[in-house]
């Protein structure tokens, strides 16, 4: 197919000059289409003028008052009408179809996001996804998923940074936080923390999992090297041995609402510095679902923010925990 240069094409055409001519068409006034119009009668003459150099033929006869249109003006005044209502219903369809449920989203979100957050991400999309499967897990076994296509699009501590064809977002960060039996808080609130590893020991998360790993990078940054006995994958399970007295342990705040510790006999307290974050972030192959895996991690920050972070500044005030737009870069 031969396409034309625009610059000598008839396809070189203003809409508004066909939308202005049609006004005109309709109301045989200069005055009252460049009412209905708002704009100047000067602008309605030099549309016109710029069709008819286009076209090559007059579309009014201007030796008339009121206005007549020529053969050729009654030819493009309907021609303009079909034309102008093509491309407003087009607008119109493209709009609908942004707007229309995607067919299937498959969802991987890390545990302590899941059981807290997950209920509400869940409702916001259910409007948007016709089906909507969604898994909960570790983050490396997520991050295997999303490789695989067993997922499209993953909610994980890991950004898979070693990965650049993925796409990623921050959704929410949160320091790292020391608990430790309610029995004994007080009093550990006066130890240094090298101390209270003498005093109790470490129950640990998993050394498989991010969260387990994030533990051992700021315990290897306080040259701390705590005795290896107890080590869990859930939350809950880390937090109900602290609360039985049998160790302490270090966590998050989201991974406390997620294994219910706001209800165990347990106390909560900073950790001396330096602070490790952590960070859950968005991960997806990018020119996949479109503009939608941007309305997947609105969705996400917003549903932290009304329901997460209230509970999360009760629970400690003291600790950091926001979404992405309120943490520095």
């Amino acid at each position: 197919m031969t396409i034309p240069k625009l610059a000598n094409s008839r396809l070189c055409v203003n809409m508004r000059d066909l939308l202005f001519f049609k006004v005109l068409a309709e109301t045989k006034s200069a005055t009252i289409a460049a009412e209905r119009l708002g704009i100047t009668q000067s602008a309605v003459s030099q549309s016109v003028a710029r069709l008819e150099r286009w076209l090559g033929a007059a579309l009014l006869d201007r030796s008339n008052r009121p206005i007549r249109i020529t053969l050729a003006g009654e030819i493009l005044w309907h021609r303009a009408t079909d034309i102008l209502e093509m491309v407003n219903g087009t607008a119109e369809e493209i709009r609908a179809g942004s707007n229309a449920k995607i067919s299937l989203v498959r969802l991987g979100m890390v545990d302590s996001f899941a059981t807290t957050v997950g209920p509400d991400v869940v409702k916001a999309l259910q409007g948007r996804v016709e089906q909507l499967r969604v898994w909960s897990g570790i983050s490396p076994s997520l991050c295997a998923d999303l490789l695989d296509r067993s997922l499209d699009v993953i909610v994980s501590i890991d950004p898979m940074v070693e990965h650049p064809e993925l796409a990623r977002e921050l959704i929410f960060r949160e320091t790292l936080v020391a608990v430790v039996p309610q029995g004994v808080n007080q009093r550990f609130q006066k130890l240094s923390i090298e101390q209270i590893c003498v005093e109790l020991p470490l129950v640990r998360y998993s050394g498989r999992s991010s969260m387990g790993r994030m533990v051992e990078y700021y315990l290897s940054k306080r040259r701390l090297a705590p005795n290896r006995t107890l080590e869990f994958d859930a939350s809950e399970a880390v937090l109900r041995m602290v609360a039985t007295g049998i160790g302490w342990t270090i966590t998050t705040p989201l991974c406390l609402l997620q294994g219910h510790g706001q209800m165990m006999d347990i106390g909560m307290m900073p950790l001396p510095p330096p602070p490790i974050y952590r960070r859950i972030y968005l991960v997806y192959r990018p020119n996949e679902l479109g503009e939608f895996m941007s309305e997947i991690g609105r969705i996400c920050r917003a549903c932290v923010e009304t329901s997460i972070l209230p509970n999360l500044r009760k629970l400690a005030p003291w600790a950091c925990a926001e979404t992405a737009e309120e943490a520095p870069s």
